[in-house]
């Protein structure tokens, strides 16, 4: 019975990840929107950003590593929703979780990736803690309003298309 009990937890930490892939859902039973966590940070000018500040644009946020396969999955899809949207009214900020001390290895995974959306760090895991993060890649997606509308967990080979439908009915409120 006891030598049962380490296989059971080995295969549900296999499995809830696989089946959990591409899931989203709004974050609320009763199926109202909430606010996004607030939070701040330093763009490359230095100047202090909110996330209140963006309010009136959709914004697209992505916890990732470099450590994690599914989040490089999702990189080029990311990108692509970033090239696609930049022009319409819509963010992407990546937020990495990588130790403060690999600092140099992200900045070099992002300029080697052809990163072009903001990537902010979140070592500590303080903004990741706000929004309840507990696997990554995950995404949400925050409307115009500052309200979360959907939530998007791990790699979704159709991830582009289903987040790219999300923000063109957004970008229509």
């Amino acid at each position: 019975m006891n030598k049962k009990l380490p296989i059971f937890l080995l295969l549900m930490f296999l499995i809830v990840p696989i089946i959990s892939n591409g899931c989203y859902s709004n974050l609320t039973q009763d199926g109202t929107k909430s606010l996004a966590p607030d939070f701040s940070w330093k763009d490359n000018n230095d100047e202090v950003i909110k996330l209140s500040d963006l309010k009136g644009k959709v914004v697209i946020l992505d916890f990732w590593a470099t450590w994690c396969g599914p989040c490089r999955e999702t990189i080029p899809h990311i990108e692509a929703i970033y090239e696609k949207y930049k022009d319409k009214g819509v963010e992407v900020i990546g937020i990495n979780m990588d130790e403060s001390s690999k600092i140099n290895a992200v900045v070099e995974f992002i300029k080697t990736n052809g990163m072009k959306y903001q990537v902010i760090s979140d070592a500590k895991g303080n903004v990741a803690s706000q929004y309840g993060v507990t696997s990554i890649p995950r995404f949400f997606i925050i409307d115009k309003k500052g309200n979360i509308d959907k939530m998007f967990i791990g790699y979704d080979p159709d991830m582009e298309i289903k987040i790219g439908n999300e923000v063109d009915e957004l970008l229509k409120e």
